[in-house]
């Protein structure tokens, strides 16, 4: 794989979808990509480390959604990580032009920060009221 959304990234799901969609696949709607067994995922498919897909992935934009899935009332079965970009759908090769690396901190990291400052200024402020 050259840089993640080059068309290798979405040819590479595409195939799954096709092949081994017990591995890897496109959900339902096509609007996110899941995968479904990483060990099968990483040895059939991948030239490179599950893990390091993983921030790849996370680099490009992409954002795990399992839990966001699950809170909406989907069904997520056991061991599945789905993601999703609004420029990588099923059918819509060509939007893989739009995905581009970010050099900034993924939003969930600033949260959790912003999070972590928060509780700390919490505890803090606790710790001194006893």
């Amino acid at each position: 794989m050259r840089s993640l959304c080059s068309k290798d990234t979405y040819d590479l799901i595409d195939k799954c979808d096709r092949e081994a969609p017990e591995v890897a696949s496109w959900s339902h709607d096509g609007l996110h990509f899941i995968i479904k067994d990483k060990g099968a995922f990483e040895n059939d498919f991948l030239t490179r480390k599950y893990a390091t897909f993983i921030r790849q992935v996370n680099k490009y934009g992409f954002r795990k959604i399992s839990v966001k899935l699950e809170e909406l009332g989907r069904i997520v079965l056991k061991g599945e990580e789905h993601f999703k970009h609004n420029n990588f759908r099923r059918g819509q090769r060509d939007l893989c032009k739009n995905v581009k690396r970010s050099h900034n901190k993924p939003a969930e990291q600033i949260d959790y920060k912003q999070e972590n400052e928060r509780l700390v200024a919490e505890i803090t402020r606790l710790t001194n009221e006893n």
